[in-house]
């Protein structure tokens, strides 16, 4: 419950922020990037590893400090049962995100981002026996940050709620509350400016 707390939290702050964008900003920009994650699922299980994961994005700047952010990814999750048996999640998603930045056009520019995906999950049990398999939607936001290395490379650092509708994604449905998963990645970008560079 703690969690779904926090989860919250960073929702209203996304939704406060966005509520206050006037500056503005070159439009036209273009990103494309890849980045590495480590990530706790929180669902039924009686203990959860991290996890680890990868995907890909692409990236637009609409002006206004406002952006869109699309991405495709992978996360593998893994924990023991009450039963104390090994078992593993592997999901694969794809989400699109409203992005606000802070500090547009400068080194560092920290942002903030929300919006929905699609979650494929294939839980199993370590020895490959299959759980209860899916989709679903997802509510995705966070907070990241951008520090360009020049004009055309930066290093994009991302903390991320995912928030599910069910509570399957870990392979049980033992009747605790929905499933989410928290992920801090880390990655490359590479960016083309339209129309306004730094």
């Amino acid at each position: 419950m703690k969690q779904r707390g926090l989860f919250c939290v960073i929702f209203i702050t996304s939704l406060i922020c966005f509520s206050f964008s006037h500056a503005q900003v070159g439009r036209g920009r273009i990103g494309i990037g890849v980045s590495a994650a480590g990530n706790i699922l929180k669902g039924d299980w009686k203990t959860t590893d991290p996890g680890y994961g990868l995907s890909a994005d692409v990236s637009y700047s609409l002006g206004h400090n406002l952006g869109i952010l699309g991405t495709l990814g992978f996360d593998s999750h893994g924990g023991k049962t009450k039963l104390e048996q090994p078992t593993l999640s592997n999901t694969y998603q794809g989400k699109l995100v409203v992005t606000y930045d802070i500090l547009p056009l400068k080194k560092v520019d920290p942002f903030l981002f929300a919006g929905a995906g699609l979650l494929f999950y294939y839980p199993r049990y370590e020895d490959g026996a299959a759980l209860i398999e899916g989709n679903d939607f997802t509510f995705n936001s966070g907070i990241g940050v951008d520090i360009f290395l020049n004009k055309s490379w930066s290093v994009i650092v991302m903390g991320e709620a995912v928030l599910t509708r069910n509570d399957k994604i870990d392979g049980f449905d033992d009747g605790s509350y929905y499933d989410a998963i928290a992920r801090v990645s880390v990655g490359v970008r590479y960016n083309l400016f339209d129309k306004l560079s730094r």
